[in-house]
């Protein structure tokens, strides 16, 4: 038990840059919307207006810092992964925010509206995926950070609504 432990808080602090990469937007965007108002061949938007392009450059960059500080911090989660690994774990947590925004607009679903458990996990998926061919996929952690993930993402998104940060609670 203790080793599975130490895992769940080894790959969450691994992950922390995606983490707080798939926050940042919410309170950095600007320059307009990433798809540039595009449509796609169904009529409906691309990705939306609400993920813009200094959302995510701003999670690239907040997941970079994270990742560097954790690269110092915590060596021995980081272990031989290149310093840069929090930049890419940023990269990877937007590609995965946008592709559950892709599909909602697919399926019709209204910005912003729910859709479990991408919302929860989209973005914890992605960045594993992205950061695989550096790192390699560690199976144990993916399952463990995508536990946690539901639970936080829950659990952040009541108190960011509770703040007045957020319009809904999911």
């Amino acid at each position: 038990m203790a080793d599975l432990i130490t895992e769940a808080v080894y790959g969450f602090i691994f992950m922390m840059p995606a983490f707080l990469a798939n926050a940042v937007p919410v309170f950095i965007g600007g320059f307009g919307p990433i798809d540039r108002g595009m449509k796609f061949f169904d009529g409906r938007p691309l990705l939306g207006k609400n993920k813009t392009i200094g959302g995510l450059f701003s999670a690239i960059i907040a997941g970079g810092m994270v990742g560097i500080a954790i690269y110092f911090f915590f060596p021995k989660v980081m272990g031989d992964y290149p310093i840069w690994i929090g930049f890419l774990e940023g990269f990877g947590a937007m590609v995965g925010d946008s592709f559950g925004s892709f599909l909602k607009r697919r399926i019709n679903l209204k910005p912003g509206g729910p859709f479990p458990p991408f919302d929860q996990i989209g973005f914890v998926l992605f960045a594993f995926l992205i950061v695989s061919p550096v790192t390699g996929l560690n199976w144990v952690w993916l399952g463990l950070v995508c536990g946690i993930a539901l639970f936080i993402h829950l659990i952040a998104n009541i108190f960011a609504y509770k703040m007045g940060w957020k319009d809904v609670w999911w």
